[in-house]
């Protein structure tokens, strides 16, 4: 007994000789969901550990949702927005001070390409020194700025009034969280209470890191360190011989991970959910509102009906084939009369008038409905757009047209069609969340197949796993991470035309098709 006693004390003196030159102390080492985004089937969890890639499986009531890209927030597919909110009130004790800035310092010169941060100093009142920017100069000289002459301390109304509206930043998912520097609590009766942050903290999904100046322990820093554990944050001390590197590390943004998945179209109905994520060692459950997905498409599609429809009654120049009958008849009923009062040959000649006017009319009834367009050189709205293949195309089968929201390819497809990040690849995506190597389109048999190549990111075709040579067809969808990209098109070419008969684009020079 004597001996267990004295390995226990041993341990914790082991654990405490590590632990003490870092100043830090986790709120949780549980795994917790910080932020959830859904951008229409999209859904995007913000998880403060990582989970087994191999192991994982998210389910939304109990139905599966396809786990397509997972990664670190040091990927750089996700953007960070980080505020630095800094007491600047004459209780940050003195010998401190200094420890600060330099903290601040190598925070900046150490952040992530991808994250923007802001610097708020409070006392009395908020002052933004520095706005969002991932300039490290801006934020420098925005440092330097710092004075700590405030008589007052409100942290809990400059956590409450800084937190941002946690929205993505144009497409790309945006991680939110606050970094506070303090030295205990509130102390003054004004302004926000302590439970109305909690709340805001607990409805906002929001994390907040506190460092709390001094170390020492008290009813203050107790309070501190229920901010970080009901945010889901992390409680860091720093006092004067704080090791400011390693602290700088565990603050760092490439702690975070996410996880993106693909949600069933039935349960985006405005419902708010369980969302349950696992893997071998973590069992995660968090609550989360799905937007409505799929009414406006419904009410764009009727209201262009209704639109068509007045445009058909306002037609004056080509009347449906009911009238033009009504209007023949009428014609020939007056020939009848013209044929009666003056004569049969006079007559005939009018009949005959009338014939070929009929024919006329018709023909120019004929004429005015509008010639088809070849699919395959259709300009596609404004997007940039890549043609892509040989000059000499006779072993040519098939020509596909390939679109994302910013590019379109036009590829004639003579052997294999890479798609990926690699330099290589025929279409090449910048995404992270996208393989070197993605998957590859190929002509089978009498038309063309997708086949997935990684082994960690998944191609889903129209919402399904490629996990066999897949067929592919015009008005297809495949996605693989955050990219999507529709077939806009199949063509087979058959025989291909002679060098000299090469075809151009038929959209009247605005786009030249180059094979």
């Amino acid at each position: 007994m004597k001996m267990k006693k004295c390995f226990i004390k041993t341990v914790l003196l082991l654990m405490a000789i590590v632990v003490i030159p870092f100043n830090i102390a986790l709120a949780s080492t549980e795994a917790d969901v910080l932020q959830v985004y859904i951008t229409e089937q999209t859904m995007t969890l913000f998880i403060n550990q990582e989970l087994r890639s191999n192991e994982l499986q998210i389910l939304v009531s109990n139905q599966n949702a396809e786990i397509t890209a997972t990664g670190s927030l040091a990927d750089d597919g996700v953007l960070i927005r980080t505020t630095l909110l800094l007491n600047v009130s004459t209780s940050m004790p003195s010998v401190t001070r200094e420890r600060i800035i330099e903290l601040l310092d190598q925070i900046v010169a150490r952040k992530l390409p991808h994250e923007e941060f802001r610097l708020v100093t409070f006392g009395e009142e908020l002052i933004t020194l520095q706005d969002f920017t991932i300039d490290r100069f801006d934020l420098a000289s925005a440092i330097r700025e710092v004075d700590f002459t405030h008589s007052q301390s409100r942290v809990y109304e400059a956590i409450f009034n800084t937190i941002p509206d946690i929205t993505s930043v144009g497409d790309r998912p945006t991680f939110h969280r606050t970094i506070v520097i303090t030295y205990g609590a509130d102390n003054t009766a004004a302004g926000i209470t302590r439970e109305e942050l909690f709340m805001r903290l607990q409805s906002d999904s929001y994390p907040v890191d506190v460092l709390s100046v001094g170390g020492r322990y008290s009813v203050e820093n107790r309070e501190l360190a229920a901010i970080a554990r009901i945010s889901n944050g992390r409680y860091f001390s720093l006092n004067a011989n704080a090791n400011v590197p390693g602290l700088v590390d565990w603050i760092g943004a490439h702690r975070f991970f996410y996880v993106e998945a693909t949600v069933p179209s039935s349960l985006l109905d405005g419902v708010t959910r369980q969302v349950d994520i696992s893997d071998s060692l973590s069992n995660i459950s968090v609550d989360v509102r799905f937007p409505v997905f799929g009414a406006a498409p419904d009410t764009n599609l009727s209201e262009d009906h209704y639109e068509s429809a007045e445009m058909s009654n306002n037609e004056p120049v080509i009347p449906i084939t009911e009238d033009v009958t009504s209007n023949e008849d009428a014609t020939t009923s007056g020939e009848f009369h013209i044929v009666i009062f003056i004569g049969g040959g006079i007559g005939l000649f009018i009949l005959l008038a009338v014939i070929i006017t009929i024919l006329v009319i018709r023909s120019k009834k004929t004429n005015h409905s509008p010639p088809e367009q070849e699919a395959p050189y259709q300009n596609n709205s404004g997007a940039k757009t890549e043609f892509i293949g040989d000059d000499d195309f006779d072993d040519t089968n098939f020509t596909i047209k390939i679109s994302s929201r910013s590019k379109t390819w036009t590829i004639n497809v003579t052997g294999e069609v890479l798609i990926g990040r690699a330099d290589h690849c025929v279409i090449q995506l910048d995404d992270k969340s996208v393989a070197r190597e993605q998957c590859k389109i190929f002509a089978s048999g009498s038309g063309l197949a997708v086949a997935n190549l990684s082994e960690t990111n998944k191609t889903s075709l129209n919402g399904k796993n490629v996990t066999v040579n897949s067929p592919l067809q015009s008005g297809d969808t495949l996605k693989f991470g955050r990219e999507v990209l529709n077939v806009d098109y199949i063509q087979s070419l058959g025989a291909a035309p002679p060098k000299s008969e090469k075809r151009g684009n038929s959209n009247k020079g605005n786009t030249e098709a180059i094979f």
